[in-house]
């Protein structure tokens, strides 16, 4: 957009001789998105003389006002951004100074946001109170999901057992502006939304709009709806290897009363884990006992379907009517292979055994969504109250054979049974008055109730009766209610240099949960403030600072108050603990934003200080196999603070149309002190950095590469070594940019390789794992059939009677 605003302007330069002599006029006006109905800076405001074919233009402010001198005669106008519909007029005819109003230009997804060919700097956009990643034009996403999406998002990280960070802080997870999947951040339940369906992911800002969990920022996925009217759809298909087969379709179709949107798609993936672990046990003075070591191989095979149907209807001008309905299903086939060695004392075999794991889950979810929104006669003044219930059903059955190959060869079989379901139901009422000139008050009210079940059974063979006999102390029945009730006022105002948002959320919650085997019961209640506020002060047209605070509540998740999780390895189990309190985090940052001609940069001071971490400690559980070996668990508990100090380095870089270079660093200081008995307690410094190249070959053949680098994470008595892997896509359009083939592969060189080293509960322990090099064909057709324009948010403080309609000049 700066390339082209010096275009204008060095062709006007042209041109002012020969327009000094001419009677000139002020033609001014304001550009805002029509959806958030902020400012928009850096659009391009273009005039054309009809007869002489002279150019005019500008670009908006900060505040996107603009105002040009323009000689009388007829135009052509064209005021237009990057991500937006044009507004366009064919003839204005102009002899007096002209106010255009207010303009609201509107998403452009007519033809569903297809990749973009050329490099650009917008691949983010930086606004007042969020950051915007354009997934639709980044080849990166093409041929994955939601996760896909995420991973490639700036600042945000996904861990192995699925968790969403941004700057070391937990992130609220939104599809749409609501919860998905009734979790916060549940990456395997986001896994099933097709990448081609998503249109943008906004991270926002903190405020006391948003529930009190997820600190380090909102991340909200918009996913494609079109905007004019007609039908538009996209359909992709894809294989890979390891498996990773699928078709997705997405479809929307609009007019002036309705929008209907839908997604369906179908996916058969393969995952292929490989570990090693060697491990020496150590007495009480430290002195070895024995050792052992195990080979892993893990196939884990998932099918899963998912549709979702939306509609928006357009009651009037002032009140819309949103539904939606998702339903999902997925079945997971994973089958483990573990080879044992067992040595007493050290280096002497005394037993090696092969243990066969076969896991089958069916999951279900269904998720129903309604709101209702009316707008007042003010500009920004309206009521929205959503509903949203959403039911997760899950059974699974692991049936385990362990056979001794070493010294004889004796059978053991087990068996567990688990059955889960989660229910979540919300109800809320958002309320937004504009206040004077450019204040606003939000306020609203919020009800959450989540209810959690989960039977869980596990059964050795006696293999004198040939009968599955129960296990006492690895059977449970858990019942878990959690009711929250939050009410929140924002107050935001936008000076001519300084704009600040303060807000203000209580959350009362109630918990219990109730141990049925044993009848026992844990009541816990309690009620939260959360203040938020943001300052943001434009430097210039071209910078801006601003300082951020929140608190923020993490609540533990479904996995975490589960007690049984996973007994593949009897040996080292996991669990979660129902006991589980939520901690609290204080969250601060500064963040700076420049643009250059060619170069957009971002930086970013950030601290953040946890209390009564949740903390996942090794320990023994006083039981042991059925051959006589020790049973460790890995277990959360609430233990330790938390300190993050950290610095961020974010820039975008664009040489030529044919390059888009980005990078983004990250050093930030990590500190747990107050664990169990010290035994965590650590401080270390941490490097991440997320490098990009995106070069175009030709207007159709595009070639990204991301290399990705973490240094080592240690505690005082465990280490995750550093790691670095790269990914690679090439693409192609074809059929005039309707159609795009493609090709990714995942860990090119095959070194994302975590190296996990303990010395918790006595033991010595070395543990690596990596998954397969994932490669990924895909292919995509858009098609695309315009109505006539949908007339919706364009201007409506233009004077009529000033343009005259005809054909559009050619």
């Amino acid at each position: 957009m700066k390339f082209i605003s010096i275009l204008i302007i060095f062709l006007l330069s042209f041109n002012i001789s020969g327009q000094e002599s001419k009677v000139t006029n002020a033609v001014s006006g304001q550009v805002k998105d029509a959806d958030t109905h902020l400012p928009l800076q850096f659009v391009t405001v273009t005039l054309q003389d009809i007869n002489t074919r002279d150019l005019i233009g500008d670009v908006t402010d900060k505040n996107g006002k603009f105002e040009l001198s323009v000689p009388n005669g007829r135009y052509y106008c064209i005021i237009e951004s990057l991500s937006f519909q044009p507004f366009i007029i064919h003839v204005l005819s102009i002899d007096q100074d002209i106010e255009m109003g207010l303009i609201e230009l509107e998403q452009n997804s007519e033809n569903l946001e297809e990749i973009e060919l050329i490099a650009k700097t917008n691949l983010i956009d930086h606004q007042l109170t969020k950051k915007v990643y354009n997934a639709s034009q980044d080849i990166a996403n093409i041929g994955g999901n939601a996760v896909t999406v995420l991973e490639n998002t700036p600042s945000v990280k996904i861990d192995n057992q699925g968790n969403i960070t941004i700057r070391g802080n937990t992130a609220l997870v939104l599809v749409d502006g609501k919860p998905y999947g009734g979790q916060r951040s549940n990456a395997d339940v986001l896994s099933l939304i097709p990448a081609n369906s998503i249109n943008k992911v906004e991270i926002i800002s903190q405020s006391a709009k948003y529930d009190a969990e997820g600190g380090g920022a909102i991340l909200n996925i918009i996913l494609k709806k079109r905007s004019g009217e007609g039908y538009s759809g996209m359909v992709e298909a894809h294989i890979g290897l390891p498996d990773n087969d699928g078709v997705s379709t997405f479809v929307n179709y609009r007019t002036d009363q309705i929008n209907i949107f839908s997604t369906v798609s179908f996916n058969h993936q393969v995952q292929i884990k490989d570990t090693e672990i060697q491990q020496v046990f150590l007495d009480d003075i430290q002195q070895p006992t024995g050792n052992f070591d195990e080979i892993r191989s893990d196939y884990r095979q998932r099918n899963s379907f998912l549709i979702n149907l939306g509609s928006d209807f357009y009651l009037n001008e002032k009140n819309t009517l949103t539904t939606s309905i998702l339903y999902t299903n997925s079945n997971k086939n994973y089958d483990s292979d573990l080879f044992l060695n067992d040595y007493q004392p050290l280096d002497e075999l005394i037993q090696s055994s092969l243990r066969k794991v076969n896991d089958n889950s069916d999951e279900g979810f269904l998720e129903a969504f309604l709101q209702f929104t009316t707008k007042f006669n003010k500009e920004g003044h309206q009521l929205s109250a959503d509903i949203k219930y959403d039911n997760n059903l899950a059974d699974n059955k692991t049936d385990i054979v362990n056979t001794e190959t070493f010294p004889g060869s004796a059978d053991t079989e087990q068996k567990y049974v688990k059955d889960e379901k989660v229910d979540n139901f919300y109800a809320k009422v958002d309320y937004t008055l504009p206040v004077k000139k450019n204040g606003t008050f939000e306020a609203g009210i919020k009800t959450n109730f989540r209810s959690y079940n989960n039977d869980f059974a596990s059964s050795n063979l006696n293999q004198s009766t040939h009968l599955f006999e129960t296990i006492d102390y690895f059977t449970s029945k858990i019942d878990y209610q959690e009711n929250i009730y939050a009410f929140y006022a924002n107050y935001s105002k936008q000076f001519e240099k300084l704009s600040y948002s303060v807000g203000l959320r209580t959350e009362i919650t109630e918990t219990s949960i109730t141990e049925k085997t044993v009848d026992n019961k844990y009541v816990n209640n309690y009620t939260d403030v959360f203040p938020s506020a943001l300052f943001t002060y434009p430097l210039n047209d071209h910078s801006a600072l601003s300082l951020g605070f929140t608190k923020y509540i993490d609540r533990p998740t479904i996995a975490e108050l589960n007690p049984f999780n996973s007994f593949t390895d009897e040996r080292f189990i996991l669990v979660g603990n129902p006991y589980l309190n939520p901690y609290y985090t204080n969250y601060f940052y500064l963040e700076y934003y420049y643009e250059f001609e060619k170069v957009s940069f971002n930086s970013a001071i950030f601290y953040s200080n946890s209390t009564d971490r949740i903390l996942n400690v090794l320990e023994k559980t006083g039981n042991q196999t059925s051959d006589g070996f020790e049973i460790y668990r890995r277990i959360p508990i609430n233990n330790g603070t938390l300190n993050y100090t950290g610095l961020e380095l974010e820039a975008t870089y664009n040489p030529t149309n044919k390059i888009r270079l980005y990078g983004l660093i990250s050093p930030y200081f990590a500190q747990l002190s107050d664990t169990r008995d010290f035994a965590y307690d650590y401080d270390n410094w941490v490097w991440y950095g997320n490098f990009r190249l995106l070069y175009r070959i030709n207007n159709t053949l595009r070639f990204n590469i991301d290399y990705i680098y973490q240094s080592a994470q240690k505690t005082a008595i465990t280490e995750l070594k550093a790691f670095q892997f790269a990914n690679l896509s090439v693409s192609k359009d074809f059929w005039e940019g309707k159609s795009t083939l493609s090709f990714k592969i995942n860990d090119v060189f095959h070194t994302r390789k975590a190296v996990f080293n303990s010395l918790e509960a006595n033991t010595i322990t070395q543990r690596n794992f990596i998954f397969d090099t994932q490669y990924l064909l895909s292919f995509s057709y858009r098609f695309n059939k315009n109505g006539r324009k949908n007339t919706q948010n364009r201007s409506k403080e233009i004077d009529k009677n000033i343009f005259e309609i005809e054909d559009k000049i050619k």
